[in-house]
């Protein structure tokens, strides 16, 4: 694992320094500069080598606005421009347009923010397709196929920072994880500290889609709190106020976030946040940052009739993160048992990650049937398709559901002897466990061997 620091250039002669693509097709060139104090990004492209093509053209998004174009001609179709090569020039130059409005709440599009001295904007949808005579057309979105930088502009997939910024980074995996901030910005953890746990929680999380860079934007006021992250793009932004000694680390949720290279269907989309929710906290924990009650106190919370797999019966948004995660973590114990502890969820998150297509809720029983070596079907259409409650039974938790329900009432409600016979029973039978523990070994519907053939 190898840490790497890079300090910033103040003194660059403009807002974006340019960066060249040559991997197939024209050559293209490109700068992207703030239009003042503005929300407002220009990004100048060159296209070089133009006569060696029959066509050339580009395609810009519904998000960014051609505002000039020297070669080449401009036609509007389907909310989209079409920039298209004219007459018989080499070279062409474009100049794109995106707005960025500065938000504090999610939109479609994402979260951005602006201050006087930087701003976290959008990188347009811009394609390039070219063809030489009689061959078929090639295509490639630029800023897509590599991310570059500057001293004063960083453009990735998704976001693009603009400002006097510095980056550090960290390279372990097979894979590079970068932070990047705005210049003069404090991060919460120490940076000696940071680095090394986010390549830590690289090499400890084993779910595949490794081998790809990820970026990490690192923001404060007037970020909000927390995070957003780009699954697909491998990138996020986080506020630097963010602990890491915490089970809700954010930057260890979106960090997983970024290791999820599914697709999801709607009856699977609580397992997105409920996967990162619950590994940023067992992350936590195995990195020794929190201790194990920590970790199950913060899974742990009151119990909630939705269906997992029925978005519609949420009566809150953070079912996911709550239900969710305290259901994997069962998932994860009841495979860890039924394989001593060979497999565990991680080898279920990566079968997802290779799955082709959207994944089903099918296809995650299916994968939990395949690590744990039989079926938990029953298991599973109760506490993720169905509305059984995952009940709390730590100490000092919300009130008490299903089988131990009369013996907490039991305790609650009698004298010094009450209270030692209930808890001698308690004790003489299943001991003092947390709620998955518990569940390994009562769940009739787990009673089962491992060729799926009740028991």
């Amino acid at each position: 694992m190898t840490v790497v620091a890079a300090g910033s250039a103040a003194a660059a002669p403009a807002e974006g320094s340019p960066n060249a693509t040559t991997v197939d097709g024209p050559a293209v060139t490109s700068t992207v500069e703030r239009v003042g104090g503005s929300g407002t990004l220009r990004y100048d492209l060159t296209l070089a080598g133009l006569s060696e093509y029959e066509r050339v053209k580009l395609v810009v998004g519904r998000d960014a606005t051609v505002v000039e174009a020297d070669g080449m001609a401009t036609t509007r179709r389907d909310g989209r421009t079409w920039v298209r090569r004219a007459g018989d020039s080499a070279t062409a130059s474009v100049r794109i347009r995106t707005t960025t409005a500065a938000t504090d709440r999610p939109t479609e599009g994402g979260e951005y923010f602006a201050t006087e001295s930087w701003l976290l904007g959008r990188v347009p949808l811009v394609e390039l397709r070219w063809a030489s005579a009689g061959e078929r057309v090639e295509r490639r979105r630029l800023f897509a196929d590599g991310r570059t930088s500057s001293a004063r502009a960083t453009v990735s997939n998704r976001y693009v920072l603009v400002g006097d910024q510095r980056s550090v980074s960290v390279t372990a995996a097979d894979g590079g994880i970068r932070i990047v901030s705005p210049v003069g910005t404090e991060l919460g953890p120490d940076e000696d500290d940071l680095l090394p746990a986010l390549g830590d929680a690289a090499e400890r999380l084993d779910v595949g889609d490794r081998g790809d860079d990820v970026v990490l934007f690192a923001l404060g006021s007037p970020a909000r709190r927390g995070g957003e992250s780009f699954p697909v793009h491998d990138e996020a932004w986080i506020n630097t106020d963010s602990p890491l000694d915490d089970p809700n680390s954010v930057w260890l949720h979106e960090y997983v976030h970024t290791r999820q290279d599914f697709v999801l269907a709607a009856d699977m989309r609580w397992f997105r946040e409920a996967s990162a929710e619950y590994y940023a906290a067992r992350l936590a924990y195995e990195q020794g940052r929190i201790d194990r009650a920590v970790m199950e106190a913060h899974i742990d919370g009151a119990p909630t009739t939705a269906a997992l797999t029925e978005p519609g019966s949420w009566d809150d948004p953070t079912v996911p993160y709550t239900k969710g995660a305290r259901v994997l973590a069962l998932v994860d114990r009841k495979v860890r048992l039924s394989t001593d502890g060979a497999r565990s969820l991680e080898d279920v998150f990566r079968r997802l990650n290779e799955h082709d297509g959207p994944v089903t809720y099918g296809d995650f029983k299916d994968a939990v049937a395949a690590v744990a070596g039989h079926r938990m079907d029953g298991w599973l259409d109760r506490y993720v398709d169905g509305t059984a409650p995952v009940s709390s039974f730590y100490p000092g938790g919300p009130e008490r559901q299903g089988l131990l329900a009369p013996l907490v009432q039991v305790v609650n409600g009698a004298g010094t002897g009450g209270v030692f016979f209930a808890l001698s029973l308690f004790l003489s039978g299943v001991g003092s466990v947390p709620l998955y523990r518990y569940l390994d070994r009562t769940d009739p519907d787990d009673r089962e061997d491992r060729s799926g053939r009740p028991v």
